[in-house]
């Protein structure tokens, strides 16, 4: 896209050439890439962009519908922060030359420099598209999604944004652009928890004298991540001494010396932080918890209110009060503050940001509510009626699910424990129970339930319904524990297909083929409630012969998963699954994606990806892989009559992106 090789000696060439022709347009335009290219990539941005706009300038006056000198004085007066007179150059191109992808890298400059990375990374998302063999798109993607990830935390960001940072790698940039980008891949890489390859990514970097010491302090955050806190230190120490000072590091090394439990270097590195930085949020927090360890809960108390009272919105510093208040006992505390906050709720204005003060305020209510469920089921009144005191419908049901969860939360622990040894303890009521909590209990321990022996069976006969007087009466006395115990595991097959695991069809798969005709019933049952089509229409037929078919299909109404969304599964090396849209079998792309109408492959995926609008699907268009509409997602795309959204399509690509990341890094 740009020049990169022997920029010195083209620059000389096209200067001598110019000087004896000066009207030559297109040599011109070859020297003002080349000035750009020095300002843009190669450090010379002070000299060499006010000559690139030079050069375009005088292009434009030889020839005012030059796109080339459009962009090239667009992209320099960009880079040296002129942002409206660019517009201008590059409002002028697009409408003359739209398909550029060096005027999409200028426009996704522009907007990334005036800090809207939604509208730069569309632009650098054109650019790739245009020229997916360039590195300079790649790398700016790369960065812009970064930094956007870094804004809103979405981990998709993230691997999107080493993806294309190392796609830049894989097409080989000039050597003096490798170590930045490296760096850019390694701080990728401790996002994403690649903490192999960051170290090794930061231990190749330490060697180059430009980046060894912020490689220090990128290898004192893996080890920090890693859990060696001395090796952390070590690192920061370094940075220190070859750095100087910084409130981050600083408040870093705090939080190493804590967790190392030498509180009073802790202490005293968090206090030289906040000398440098008075509103260093982690240092505050590190102090808070450094005070609270040596058990001066006053002193810690005080910094977190004056943290809070200066910064409404921190979470931190707020989870960490109601943390100690919960473990001082106070939780009366904890009540009037959820009341507090509640209360105060209706009255916040609604306004738009992550320091709005609903969503800060609906921050500490969850907050609040965590603390409150560690407390134990004498919360729910507090939550009942927190809700009385609400308008707001959205909030009122937050607290109601928060009620019940602390309700069924109460009731699984001691299901849960029941469960341990169904022998004993099977019943009717227990398993009810256990299918009510079915949410708050884990998988394990609803299996763990189903193993009822015949020998349990018969030992509760005597237990439970006492010796009989002859054979045939303890016959029927077993006949009926029998019965209990069956419709106890029925009522936990119900429990579990509630969760609609793939463990859990495996389960009734296997319970289906050795089941009595009654607990088949139950087993279809819960095979219906895991979304089985099969077992629904077994349960019909059963219903008809029973003359309760209307019956049955009211409970199949109630209890089926909504076929609206679903959630599609990767399928590999199928040679006899066919994509909907193209027939491919999973044996002729890298994968398939099956969903509840239709099965796409990821060649499919990567063609509607290079060109989303060509492929936009009609307003009232299902994707036929999860159900979701146009309005709950970002966009759905149809292609040979299969409609995928945008949802799906991120599923799809993340899987190619993470492959491609992990075969890279440990080739490279």
């Amino acid at each position: 896209m740009y020049p990169h090789a022997t920029l010195d000696w083209n620059a000389t060439r096209l200067e001598a050439r110019l000087a004896e022709h000066p009207d030559e347009v297109a040599s011109r335009v070859e020297l003002a890439r080349i000035c750009l290219s020095r300002g843009l990539f190669h450090g010379q941005p002070e000299v060499q962009l006010p000559l690139a706009l030079q050069h375009a300038k005088k292009v434009l006056s030889e020839e005012p519908e030059s796109v080339d000198g459009m962009v090239i004085a667009g992209a320099a007066l960009v880079a040296m922060d002129r942002a409206e007179p660019a517009r201008k150059y590059l409002d002028e191109a697009t409408r003359l030359q739209p398909e550029r992808a060096d005027l999409h890298v200028a426009l996704g400059a522009m907007y990334r420099a005036q800090a809207d990375r939604h509208l730069a990374i569309r632009h650098l998302e054109t650019a790739v598209r245009l020229a997916p063999d360039s590195w300079e798109p790649h790398l700016l993607l790369g960065r812009t999604l970064g930094e956007r990830a870094r804004e809103t935390g979405e981990t998709r960001l993230i691997e999107r944004s080493q993806f294309h940072l190392v796609q830049a790698l894989r097409i080989q940039p000039p050597p003096d652009l490798l170590q930045p980008l490296m760096l850019d891949l390694g701080i990728t890489c401790l996002l994403t928890q690649r903490y192999a390859e960051a170290e090794k990514l930061f231990v190749r970097l330490k060697e180059h004298q430009k980046y060894a010491a912020v490689a220090r302090k990128h290898l004192g955050q893996v080890a920090f991540a890693l859990g060696k806190y001395k090796n952390a230190i070590q690192h920061y120490r370094n940075y220190v001494e070859s750095h100087g000072e910084e409130a981050n590091v600083l408040a870093q090394m705090g939080l190493a010396y804590l967790h190392l439990r030498e509180l009073t270097r802790a202490r005293e590195h968090c206090n030289r932080a906040l000398l440098l930085d008075p509103d260093h949020l982690v240092a505050r927090h590190a102090l808070a918890c450094t005070l609270i360890e040596e058990g001066q809960v006053t002193e810690a108390m005080k910094v977190l209110r004056t943290t809070l009272a200066d910064f409404p919105g921190d979470s931190a510093s707020y989870l960490e009060l109601a943390r100690l208040r919960r473990r001082l006992q106070d939780y009366p505390w904890l009540q009037r503050a959820l009341q507090m906050e509640v209360e105060s709720y209706d009255r916040l204005p609604i306004t738009g940001g992550d320091d709005a003060p609903r969503v800060i305020t609906r921050k500490r209510i969850a907050i609040l509510l965590e603390e409150l469920r560690a407390v134990g089921p004498s919360s729910i009144p507090t939550v009942l009626a927190a809700i009385d005191s609400l308008e707001d419908e959205a909030l009122r049901f937050f607290l109601w699910e928060e009620a019940c969860a602390l309700a069924g939360g109460h009731v699984a622990d001691d299901v849960a424990s029941r469960l341990r040894e169904p022998g004993h303890s099977y019943s009717v009521p227990l398993a009810r129970n256990a299918l009510a909590a079915a949410a708050w209990l884990p998988e394990p321990a609803l299996t763990a339930g189903l193993n009822v022996t015949l020998e349990d069976i018969q030992r509760q006969t005597v237990e439970r319904r006492g010796n009989q007087a002859d054979i045939a009466a303890h016959r029927r006395a077993v006949e009926q524990e029998r019965d209990v115990a069956r419709a106890h595991q029925a009522l936990l097959l119900l429990a579990i297909a509630t969760r609609r695991s793939r463990s859990a069809r495996q389960l009734l798969g296997v319970w289906g083929k050795d089941a009595d005709p009654d607990l088949q019933v139950a087993v279809l049952a819960a095979q219906v409630i895991c979304g089985e089509p099969d077992a629904q229409r077994a349960l019909l037929r059963r219903g008809q012969e029973r003359g309760a078919a209307h019956l049955v299909e009211k409970l199949i109404a109630v209890v089926q998963p909504s076929g609206r969304v679903g959630v599609p599964q990767t399928v590999r090396n199928a040679g006899d699954v066919h994509c909907s849209s193209c027939g491919r079998t999973g044996a002729e792309c890298t994968h398939l994606l099956s969903g509840t109408q239709a099965v796409v492959c990821d060649v499919c995926v990567q063609e509607i990806a290079k060109d989303r609008r060509k492929y936009m699907a009609p307003d009232d268009a299902l994707c036929h892989l999860c159900g979701r509409t146009q309005m709950e997602t970002r966009g759905v795309y149809r292609i040979a009559r299969v409609d995928v959204c945008a949802d799906c399509m991120d599923t799809s690509l993340g899987v190619i992106e993470r492959e491609e990341v992990e075969k890279f890094l440990r080739q490279w």
